[in-house]
């Protein structure tokens, strides 16, 4: 079997993430992949650090859509894929578009997000005519490009069928994993390294910093905490720089909450900033299925998470998560006081959290039925 990855770049987020250790998996099982990047984009992850060597890579060259065109046919015609596995919109749209004229391979892709939220028309950039072409664009290729889809999540499965008219004949929805031991074997970071104090509860949030992650509503809502609690609490923000980074550091100056805030940046020890953490706060505003709270899982956190469907197919109300109303930045304080006022509500949900993570995300799983969906659509 011969199986070829085109990804927009090894961007850092969940989607990457995801992918690149089902690659490596591929490869241990001696899968013939060859994996082509659309470019380079920082700060992205090393493909060493998923044992994928380098000659198995390719970047294509800068220029034009057609000129990315002309270098991929190249390479298929040279590699012989017998599936072409895409990953994001840019990706999905140059597969299809070769798709269209030739039939000598399976195209599959992945679905990963809420692309056609309502939430995104407050995005900086986002209208409402945008996402309407957008839309379009992607349903009508799509549906002469594309021969099955593999959704991340029975959410994002639901969406692409309401948005884009996808039969769920088309769809096999696989859920995203992680490795139990890369969280269970993870040595903490002291909190003193932060200058935490080791008797304050340390919040975390792992995220970029976009609209779409819902920081601002985090940071709303540790100004609303009461005294007694803001004083034994300390949020971590962790994740790469974005469109709504000034405006985050711009909220947290004028909240006066720089002594209760840090912003640590893109990371690469998020087992071990989870390891030290006690809640997980997640206020995300659309998702796919998101990776970041199966993570969250696996280190036994106690998560804090907008109510929206996606979030509720990784956890349960009131046995490992609390939850709170889409912008409601009260009802987050409210949940933050709750965890943070009782130690046997966090290590009651904690245990609940690994419970869940070895019943529904193991990566071993995950990657064999992931497997399984490439044999069959082959067939």
């Amino acid at each position: 079997m011969r199986i070829l990855l085109v990804i927009d770049s090894f961007f850092t987020g969940g989607a990457e993430f995801s992918t690149l250790e089902l690659f490596a998996f591929l490869k241990e099982k001696q899968v013939d992949i060859k994996i082509c990047k659309l470019k380079e984009k920082k700060p992205e992850y090393d493909s060493y650090s998923f044992d994928i060597d380098q000659n198995l890579i390719t970047t294509l060259p800068n220029g034009s859509f057609l000129i990315k065109r002309k270098a991929l046919q190249k390479i298929i015609s040279e590699f012989k894929p017998d599936v072409i596995h895409s990953v994001l919109f840019k990706s999905n749209l140059l597969v299809r578009s070769i798709r269209f004229f030739n039939s000598s391979f399976v195209h599959l892709e992945s679905l990963v997000n809420h692309s056609y939220s309502e939430n995104r028309l407050n995005e900086v950039g986002v209208t409402k005519m945008k996402l309407l072409f957008f839309r379009i664009l992607d349903c009508v290729s799509s549906f002469f490009g594309t021969d099955h889809f593999h959704p991340n999540g029975n959410s994002v499965a639901q969406h692409y069928h309401e948005k884009l008219g996808i039969s769920f004949k088309r769809m096999t929805v696989v859920h995203r994993g992680r490795k139990a031991s890369n969280y269970e074997n993870a040595q903490a970071v002291l909190k003193l390294n932060f200058g935490i104090e080791e008797e304050t509860l340390v919040l975390i949030n792992v995220a970029r910093q976009e609209y779409q992650k819902g920081q601002d509503v985090l940071i709303k809502a540790m100004s609303l905490l009461p005294k007694d609690v803001l004083e034994k609490v300390h949020l971590l923000i962790v994740g790469r720089e974005g469109k709504s980074t000034l405006i985050l550091q711009e909220q947290v100056l004028n909240n006066e909450l720089n002594s209760k805030i840090t912003f640590l940046g893109h990371r690469t020890d998020i087992p071990s900033l989870l390891k030290m953490a006690d809640v997980f706060v997640f206020p995300s505003r659309f998702e796919g299925l998101p990776g970041v709270l199966i993570e969250a899982e696996a280190s036994g956190l106690p998560i804090v998470c907008t109510n929206l469907s996606m979030m509720l197919e990784v956890v349960e109300i009131n046995k490992n998560a609390l939850t709170f109303t889409l912008d409601n930045s009260s009802e987050l304080a409210n949940a933050i006081c709750q965890l943070a006022s009782s130690k046997e509500m966090r290590d009651s949900f904690s245990e609940i959290s690994k419970k869940l993570f070895k019943e529904k995300f193991e990566i071993e799983s995950v990657h064999q039925k992931m497997y399984e969906l490439y044999i069959k659509i082959i067939k």
